[in-house]
């Protein structure tokens, strides 16, 4: 049974506008009427040109990186610039193709194929020790980058980017997207919030627009991406950003970009600069997902075809529970080889997943904690006689407030969380359960 439900979720996308040219209105000159004429020939079409497709399917690994050192990291955000050029080299040695953001913007609007996996490379805030540091690597491995500068550290002295530095990262394969006005935290776009959403939509129309404005002005350039400060963002400002004419605008929930994904809630894995492990560098370079295509969303059902799996959590649904069991219902297909049962999880990779065959169930119980409010699964096999490798992916939203909320006491059957945590979980009461090791 050929069952081709292709999930073609929309993109958000901002199209640029075209603004109208004024012109003198013009009386037509009126000729007296021509004799048949010949037909207008019709370029030839070349048979063996072959027509643009764009693979729906490929992934991004979008790489984000803040301050650079030629000595010891001293915080997360600050990475020592030879292990950095390592990365570099690995991307290198993994055959894993760089694209420009530009090229990433043209395939999310369908006018450009990309290699599947590739790798788009940004660095937040706008340090010198980008230009310093950063960029001769960069240049060294022919790499395009992109900036997310904001307003007030540009040619802010001391450690800051200056007007002549970002024009020679231009010139060097860079690009520049906005990073707000003033880098608010959380808490401040909290507190509007909580004080009136009027004044805190003014507060973030001027962060987000504002920001943008200054560099076009700045550099000539247009400007049509967007990292969310910290990665916080509301529903609100994702509006905001579309309103103001943002194309793409970056969280940093660590997992792949894919086709589908919103605009303008866009993944990023952010590199720690003194995790010894490298951890993330690591997640997001190796945890290859798999594009499935029809068969894919075949096997998922929908309005015109037969339901063949079912999973857990189920697609698209919200869990409190930071580690959930995953699991593939496969009881309605047989002949499945035990060998060939492969789960990933973006931002994980391969995990040791179990194949119950006398139960029809594929299934791993997580034993770290998910860290971002959304999960990808992938899951492929292959089935006796048939020539395709079977595929299901789908993705379910992690509930991280409810999560951080403090429990009730044990003692009583009933409790009220605090006020306090309730409006904003930075500020719980210390009794709230103890963060994960992981």
């Amino acid at each position: 049974m050929a069952l081709a439900m292709l999930l073609t979720a929309g993109c958000d996308r901002i199209k640029p506008v075209v603004p109208s040219v004024r012109t003198e209105a013009v009386v037509p000159e009126i000729l007296p009427e021509a004799g048949p004429s010949a037909a207008v020939a019709q370029p030839a079409i070349d048979p063996t040109v072959p027509a643009l497709t764009i693979n729906k399917s490929a992934q991004v690994i979008v790489l984000g990186y803040h301050d650079f050192t030629t000595g010891k990291s001293r915080n997360p955000m600050e990475i020592n610039v030879d292990h950095f050029r390592g990365q570099m080299q690995a991307l290198k040695d993994a055959r894993l193709p760089v694209i420009s953001m530009a090229d990433f913007l043209s395939w999310r609007r369908g006018e450009k194929d990309i290699p599947d996996p590739s790798v788009v490379i940004t660095m937040d805030d706008g340090w010198k020790s980008v230009h310093k540091l950063a960029l001769p690597v960069l240049k060294e491995f022919d790499y395009p980058f992109t900036v997310f500068l904001y307003k007030r550290f540009v040619n802010g002295g001391g450690r800051a980017l200056t007007t002549p530095e970002i024009k020679e990262i231009l010139a060097h394969r860079g690009e520049v997207g906005s990073h707000s006005v003033s880098h608010p935290l959380p808490s401040k776009i909290k507190g509007l919030q909580r004080k009136s959403e009027e004044e805190a939509d003014s507060f973030l129309h001027v962060e987000m627009k504002d920001s943008k404005q200054f560099l076009e002005d700045l550099l000539a350039v247009p400007v049509r991406i967007y990292a969310y400060p910290g990665g916080y963002n509301t529903e609100r400002e994702q509006e905001i950003g579309k309103e103001v004419g943002y194309e793409a605008l970056f969280t940093v929930n660590p997992a792949r970009v894919t086709w589908d994904m919103p605009a303008s809630t866009l993944s990023r894995f952010i590199i720690i600069g003194n995790d010894p492990a490298d951890s993330n560098f690591r997640r997001a370079v190796s945890s290859r997902g798999t594009s499935g295509g029809d068969l894919t969303q075949a096997l998922l059902g929908g309005p015109e075809g037969e339901q063949l799996v079912s999973t857990t959590p189920q697609p698209d649904a919200t869990v409190a529970d930071r580690r959930p069991l995953i699991a593939v219902d496969v009881s309605r297909l047989e002949g499945i080889d035990p060998a060939t049962v492969v789960m990933k999880i973006a931002g994980f990779g391969t995990v040791p997943a179990e194949y119950d065959a006398a139960a029809g169930k594929i299934s791993y119980q997580m034993q770290e904690a998910i860290r971002s409010n959304e999960c990808q699964v992938y899951v492929t096999f292959k089935r006796a006689g048939e020539t395709k490798t079977d595929a299901v992916n789908w993705r379910f939203a992690v509930d991280l407030i409810a999560w951080y909320l403090p429990e009730p006491p044990p003692e009583l059957k009933e409790a009220v969380a605090p006020e306090a945590a309730m409006a904003d979980p930075e500020a719980a009461p210390a009794a709230q359960p103890a963060a994960p090791a992981n």
